[in-house]
């Protein structure tokens, strides 16, 4: 876990609008439920790396929704690779720190249906993001999701 890197754990998200891949205008808060939110680079290595992890990572009654600072054809791209399943945001890294308080990628925040960060941390592949979201709380372990895959 990264302690110095996003929102503190208890904090509330944003509350504000985001433009996904097909323009459209979405607010987190109105994702009912739980959230990962996934920060990547498209100039980092690891993180274009990681991209290929999130398709075989399968989070039940769980929105992914991938910031990124790619451009308009990199999303069009990575909405093909995802089958459309997953939101992706245009952010700079700017925005990125502005808003989450992002300031390294590849990056996660787990978010609670209350709309807190619950968990947060570095994610290199699947096991990293799955140990991450099966985490409430301050080091209390709690399994959230009995079938993964």
């Amino acid at each position: 876990m990264t302690l110095d890197n996003g929102l503190n754990l208890g904090e509330l998200i944003t509350n504000k609008e985001y433009s996904d891949q097909n323009d459209q205008l979405f607010n987190l808060y109105k994702y009912k439920g739980k959230k990962v939110l996934i920060f990547v680079s498209m100039h980092c290595v690891r993180c274009i790396e990681l991209l290929p992890e999130i398709r075989t990572v399968h989070l039940p009654n769980t929105s992914v929704i991938i910031f990124s600072t790619g451009n308009q054809e990199d999303h069009e791209q990575l909405d093909d690779f995802f089958q459309r399943k997953m939101k992706i945001v245009s952010l700079t890294s700017e925005q990125m720190e502005q808003d989450f308080s992002v300031t390294t990628h590849p990056f996660c925040i787990f978010v609670d249906e209350y709309q807190q960060v619950c968990n947060k941390g570095t994610v290199y592949n699947g096991k990293d993001l799955l140990e991450l979201v099966s985490v409430i709380g301050e080091g209390k372990r709690k399994k959230l999701f009995s079938n993964l895959f």
